[in-house]
């Protein structure tokens, strides 16, 4: 018998981050298959899996993360989850934030980086209704217009099909009472500057905060198997709406945040998804972020070598 439930703790983290606090919300996990993987021969991709410990058929615990920011007294989410739409291993980025202390009613900014439904699926309760009622939902322009447009819809097939009418679903209590901002250029969330990295989607963004102080660019899906992609940019995914320009994004991403500095906040990655990219063996390399406690400051730890 066990002593204890064998249940995880709740899933979110914390960190600071300059003037930013940080919070990962664990949504939950997805499948990434090798033959979804594209550009690399499959027993390539396999043996790079395999070297990982993780199956050559994929990864089957991929990641679905999103992001609270606190600074100068606004909560932005950035990203919101699957909510209902892609089954029970995922949806649960709302109980991560209750659990985090904060309350979907205090959410002032939702920032979509694009309208698939592990990102947007959680904008919407299971009847409909706005998950954050006094939210303001950020999406760029051309992400709005390409999965809202009638004509794509109607002739979309499978997926896609269920990708515009979800993204329909899920903005629709927020465009009906005049809390969606299909942007050009973000400008009304101080703090925050957006990062055009279509390819992935039509209008797919990432987010820039803390630019002054220590940057991090909360980047989406630019990556989505991490074992791959990061040694080889070049591989694209199956669900890429434009796989060529998808992988020139990535490139372009990878090589800004390299060459910067920056730190990144990442939807796919192993949780919580924050750390730094370096340069490595052609590619790159994953180098995740330091736990350590809000409260405790570097000078104790100096404190107790020299005693």
């Amino acid at each position: 018998m066990f002593a204890t439930s064998p249940s995880q703790v709740p899933g979110f983290q914390r960190f600071r981050l300059g003037s930013l606090l940080i919070t990962a919300l664990y949504d939950g996990f997805v499948p990434i298959l090798t033959e979804d993987l594209h550009g690399e021969p499959q027993h390539e991709m396999r043996r790079r899996l395999s070297d990982a410990y993780l199956p050559e058929e994929g990864d089957p615990y991929t990641a679905v993360i999103g992001f609270l920011v606190e600074y100068d007294g606004q909560r932005v989410l950035v990203d919101a989850g699957s909510g209902n739409t892609l089954g029970p291993d995922t949806g649960h980025l709302l109980e991560a934030l209750g659990a985090a202390g904060v309350a979907a009613e205090e959410i002032d900014h939702v920032l979509i980086t694009h309208l698939h439904p592990d990102h947007c699926g959680g904008l919407v309760t299971e009847s409909g209704e706005a998950t954050y009622p006094r939210a303001v939902v950020h999406v760029a322009r051309a992400e709005v217009d390409h999965w809202l447009d009638e004509k794509l819809t109607a002739a979309a097939e499978g997926v896609q099909r269920v990708i515009h009418d979800g993204a329909a679903t899920a903005l629709e209590p927020y465009r009906s009472t005049g809390r969606l901002d299909a942007f050009d250029t973000l400008d009304t969330v101080p703090g925050a500057r957006a990062f055009d990295q279509h390819g992935h989607t039509a209008g797919h963004s990432g987010y820039l905060f803390g630019e002054a102080d220590q940057p991090v660019l909360f980047w989406g899906d630019t990556v989505h198997s991490h074992t791959v992609q990061l040694p080889c940019p070049h591989v694209s995914i199956a669900i890429d709406s434009d796989e060529s320009r998808a992988a020139e994004a990535r490139a372009r991403v990878l090589e800004t945040v390299t060459t910067n500095g920056w730190w990144v906040a990442a939807s796919h990655l192993p949780f919580p998804g924050l750390g730094h990219l370096r340069r490595g063996d052609g590619g790159y390399a994953w180098t995740p972020i330091h736990f350590k406690p809000l409260d405790v400051a570097g000078c104790r730890f100096r404190a107790a070598l020299t005693g």
